[in-house]
């Protein structure tokens, strides 16, 4: 625990150095940058991966297109197969012929089937060879009915054993229905794929209406009739065309672009890895963060660089004030390099200049001050003595002693040059002469100039007062004098109190010393005094507003 506030301290220091707030300067700074950054890092991904989304709906769009287009020629191939006159008049041997002729230089094979089912026509077998009879799909014969072409789903050809996609539309042989096909096998729809060129590490998959892979970029015909993940299934039941999250057949997590025909009913599929996904945009925003963590460590070691030469250059400052403090003079420099500091430092030099010739001036005017206040007191004196002679002895020494005191308290401000007097001190000098019998109690408090003086008459006159007929009158009487501080209305406040003197009387009429006091605590000091006439000893209660010290100066 100690050492953590060590290290806190440490730290605060650090930062309320030169060095420490320019280095966070140098952060602050910086940090608008970094959120700046840190917003178009955020702007910058999110505008990559929709545009990562767009490229691969839009390879999705393309590769639909194109596998719509090659089914468009498979009905093409078959429509104009099926207006083969001969073969409506029953010349099937001779339009087997012409069928091979018009598919050899193509992937696929015409079918001739009755309307049972019944095979009676094959360009993958010899006229006349025996041909196995198909079950069609109910969807297949309704489109057949309605007399329309119709490309088939996914199947089992029964004479090739591979998976194929039949296109099929209806004729009439010899006045009978009969369907003709053109068959190609699925694994023919990945030349779509490979002339696109679908980019590396995606993966385009070719699904059926019902959601079974008719062809896959990847895997060699591996996938060829699975049906799709079940998420991705349950996708294409609520829409026809988006961007979902999802993972493939060899469960690998991707995001998945696709798009469903409107001619053929199939979805294509563009899916990448998400670790391919994320990889771009993840190495962007690791580059960008570590050059801002390069920029960031070289502008904190350039604000230290920096730093260390002002720190010298305020250091030597901190010299120059620690001489003006002392009093000695300041050296003149020429190694400041920064313009502010050196004009500091060339005011530094004129201040302390100026401050020991003021000082000079200002002791030789208290010397003088004190000397003619002392020549003025000691002439007062005089005068009082010759004006009312031996007659009026009483009166002298009373004026006599109020001038002393004032001169005890004049004596105190002399040592501290005018500047303050200590309550305590002001208290020992106006009752000395009593001894101990006096006790003196409270914090220690400096009073300017005009308090001092004030407060020294107001205690001459009441330890005059108690001498003459209280408390100190008597050989065992004492006095306690307490004051302190209330720090929430910064007022003095102080207790005079008697004890085993006399039995006191409340005056009728007050006297001059108690006017004295009275007119010197509340117009001079702007307090209230209080006077409790007990019986057992006189109790003196005053407070008033505590000025500050305030610092004897002049013009000059």
């Amino acid at each position: 625990m100690k050492l953590l506030d060590q290290v806190g301290r440490f730290g605060q220091r650090s930062l309320n150095s030169v060095r420490g707030r320019l280095v966070l300067l140098t952060v602050s700074l910086l940090v608008p940058a970094l959120l700046s950054m840190a917003f178009l890092l955020v702007s910058a991904d999110r505008q990559g991966r929709a545009q990562r989304d767009e490229q691969m709906l839009a390879t999705a769009r393309a590769l639909s297109g194109a596998v719509d287009r090659q089914a468009a020629v498979g009905i093409a191939v078959t429509e104009t197969l099926a207006s083969d006159q001969a073969l409506q008049a029953g010349d099937l041997r001779g339009f087997h012929a012409r069928a091979l002729r018009a598919t050899s230089d193509r992937a696929g094979w015409v079918v001739v089937t009755d309307i049972s089912g019944q095979q009676i026509l094959n360009t993958l077998r010899p006229y006349g060879a025996p041909l196995p009879s198909t079950v069609r799909d109910p969807a297949l014969t309704r489109a057949l009915l309605a007399g329309r072409s119709k490309i088939s789903d996914l199947r089992i050809g029964p004479v090739s054993g591979q998976p194929v996609v039949t296109v099929v539309t209806p004729l009439v042989i010899n006045g009978r229905p009969h369907v003709l096909s053109y068959v190609v096998e699925a694994a023919s729809f990945a030349s779509v794929f490979r002339e696109l060129r679908v980019p590396d590490r995606w993966v385009a998959t070719l699904l059926d209406n019902k959601q079974k892979v008719l062809a896959r970029s990847a895997g060699e015909g591996k996938w060829t009739g699975h049906v799709a993940s079940p998420d991705m299934v349950k996708t294409l039941s609520r829409a026809n065309e988006g961007i979902i999250y999802s993972r493939s057949l060899d469960g690998v997590p991707t995001r998945v672009a696709y798009t469903r025909s409107a001619q053929t009913g199939w979805t294509l599929l563009v899916a990448i890895p998400r670790a391919e996904f994320n990889r771009t945009i993840t190495i962007s925003v690791l580059s960008a963060t570590g050059i801002f963590l390069v920029l960031l460590a070289m502008g904190g070691a350039l604000a230290l660089f920096v730093s260390k030469r002002i720190n010298l250059e305020v250091g030597r400052l901190v010299s120059d004030a620690g001489a003006i403090g002392r009093g000695e003079p300041i050296k003149t420099t020429s190694e400041h390099g920064l313009e502010e500091i050196a004009a500091v430092h060339l005011a530094l030099m004129a201040a302390s200049a100026e401050l020991k010739a003021r000082e000079d001036r200002q002791a030789v005017m208290i010397n003088e001050l004190n000397h003619r206040v002392k020549n003025t007191l000691a002439t007062v004196q005089a005068l009082a003595r010759q004006t009312f002679g031996k007659a009026e002895s009483a009166k002298v020494e009373v004026f006599t002693e109020r001038l002393i005191a004032l001169s005890g308290a004049h004596d105190l401000l002399t040592r501290t040059g005018w500047r303050e007097a200590d309550l305590g001190a002001l208290m020992q000098a106006c009752t000395r002469a009593h001894g101990d019998r006096v006790s003196c109690e409270g914090p220690s408090v400096s009073l300017n100039p005009h308090t001092a003086v004030a407060l020294s008459m107001v205690f001459h006159e009441m330890a005059t007062n108690s001498a003459k007929y209280g408390a100190l009158s008597a050989p065992g009487g004492t006095v306690g004098i307490v004051w302190r501080v209330d720090p929430e209305g910064q007022s003095l406040i102080f207790n005079w109190t008697e004890q085993g003197g006399p039995p006191v009387v409340s005056p009728g009429l007050l006297g001059f010393g108690i006017r004295l006091i009275d007119s010197s605590i509340r117009r001079e000091l702007k307090g209230r005094p209080h006077f409790d006439f007990k019986p057992e000893g006189l109790v003196f209660t005053a407070s008033m507003p505590l000025s500050g010290a305030v610092r004897w100066s002049n013009p000059f």
